[in-house]
């Protein structure tokens, strides 16, 4: 009877639950899903030891490359400054290597006279070109040298590299025929020694443009510098563009003018007297007239414009004057626009003009062409307008400081133009012609002390003889 009542008692139990590995299946329902374990994850697990020391590897490995770039870095740069030293000490050597050469041969540069010339040119060009001396000193040493030998001096700053054209330029001295159109027996004459050296500095100066330097233009970059110096930049320019005038190279004299509106100017200038005794076919002839006509037709412009003040047309009328013979009548219409316009534009040109034509700082066939082509016509057309008109008197007051014309033509031009005066303006007569023809007068027997040296009046002419403009 027992043995069934345990059987039975089994039995109720299994009809609850089952058992499962000691755990019933509900208790096993209860407890949390464990999630199934992925590749890497596993891979991880049972690889934790190689990953660890893979990593450390990388980690020392990275390190090691940054402290190598470094040291790297520091050997560079340890090693540009050792170069740096030994540039800087080779330098230091070289420039006292230098002042030793420099002083050695300093009594010899210092010396003058044409007796040591000669010595004074070896020493100068073997420095020169072994770069011993600065450009500027010896720009320097070779003008002294051009003193007493062109040549030398020409050979010596073609060998200067850096040489700089603005201290060149400044050495570069007018003449009295250059200056005036004239030379005279005057003091203001007698120091035309330096002539031949300023011709050898205008020269290389058109030797060096012909090889293609431009160098050189860079003095007419500065338009305002160029009208403070008009004469001397356009008899430094003289040779250069006259050969190109001369050998008709078109192309480069429009490059030339295209450099800068200064060396427009200068051109301008320069072309004006290009045409005195050319010989051509009537085909060229016409395109030559064409080309000087473009060019008196800007600079006729240019004069008329705001760029040039009135002390820049002073300064260009001056050297008009200069050149006046040369340029065979290429600038009759641009000064004679000048003239009758008021004294706030012109005035500076009068001024001018009165001082050369008062003390004779001109040419006497210059002189009797400007009263003939420009005094008397402007006379004519200021008349024909207001009488009382002021340009009328300032005119007139250069008009009476020039002599009484003796070729026919001329002579009864100007008696013409004296008679309309007479009538149309009686005091404007009496006043700035014949008051001022006598003031001419005795200014010129008993000058101020200050403008006798300026004062070409009856000095012995001392162009007879002399190059032109243009030889």
């Amino acid at each position: 009877m027992q043995l069934r009542y345990t059987a039975a008692v089994s039995d109720d139990t299994n009809d609850g639950s089952e058992t499962l590995g000691g755990k019933t299946s509900s208790e096993k329902e209860k407890e949390p899903a464990v999630p199934p374990q992925g590749k890497l994850g596993k891979f991880i697990q049972t690889y934790s030891s190689f990953l660890g020391s893979f990593v450390i590897g990388v980690a020392g490995l990275i390190a090691t490359s940054i402290w190598q770039f470094r040291q790297s870095e520091i050997a560079r740069h340890a090693a540009e400054n050792q170069q740096k030293i030994a540039q800087m000490q080779a330098e230091n050597s070289w420039r006292i290597e230098r002042a030793e050469i420099l002083g050695k041969n300093l009594s010899v540069l210092a010396s003058h006279g044409p007796n040591t010339a000669e010595q004074r040119y070896g020493v100068l060009l073997s420095l020169t070109r072994g770069n011993i001396l600065d450009p500027e000193l010896a720009v320097s040493y070779a003008l002294e040298l051009g003193r007493d030998n062109t040549d030398y001096m020409k050979s010596v700053l073609s060998s200067t590299e850096h040489k700089t054209w603005a201290q060149l330029a400044h050495s570069f001295v007018l003449t009295c025929l250059q200056r005036y159109g004239a030379a005279r027996d005057v003091p203001v004459c007698h120091n035309d020694s330096l002539e031949d050296r300023s011709q050898g500095i205008a020269e290389l100066l058109s030797e060096e443009m012909g090889q293609g330097k431009t160098e050189p233009l860079d003095l007419l970059n500065d338009e305002r510098a160029v009208q403070s110096a008009p004469s001397r930049l356009a008899w430094l320019f003289e040779p250069y563009v006259t050969d190109l005038y001369e050998r008709r190279q078109w192309a480069e004299i429009s490059r030339f003018e295209g450099h800068s509106t200064g060396a427009k100017l200068v051109a301008a200038l320069i072309l004006s007297t290009s045409r005195t005794g050319e010989f051509v076919t009537a085909s060229e002839a016409t395109q030559l007239q064409t080309f000087h006509a473009e060019r008196r037709k800007w600079l006729a412009g240019y004069l008329a414009g705001g760029s040039c003040d009135p002390e820049c047309r002073g300064k260009l009328v001056d050297l008009m004057l200069s050149l006046y013979g040369e340029a065979q009548g290429e600038f009759d219409e641009v000064l004679k626009s000048l003239l009758q316009r008021p004294r706030g534009d012109a005035g500076p040109a009068l001024s001018r003009l009165h001082a050369r034509l008062l003390w004779c700082q001109v040419d006497n066939d210059d002189l009797q062409k400007f009263r003939d082509a420009v005094l008397v016509p402007t006379v004519r057309a200021l008349l024909a307008g207001k009488p009382d008109a002021q340009p009328l008197e300032d005119v007139l007051a250069l008009l009476a400081m020039t002599p009484e014309p003796i070729d026919p033509v001329a002579k009864a031009a100007w008696k013409d133009v004296l008679a309309q005066l007479q009538k149309l303006a009686p005091t404007v007569y009496q006043r700035s012609y014949v008051g001022r023809r006598a003031y001419t007068e005795r200014e010129r027997k008993s000058p101020p002390p200050q403008v006798k040296k300026l004062n070409f009046c009856g000095a012995e002419d001392l162009s007879f003889g002399l190059p032109t403009a243009n030889e």
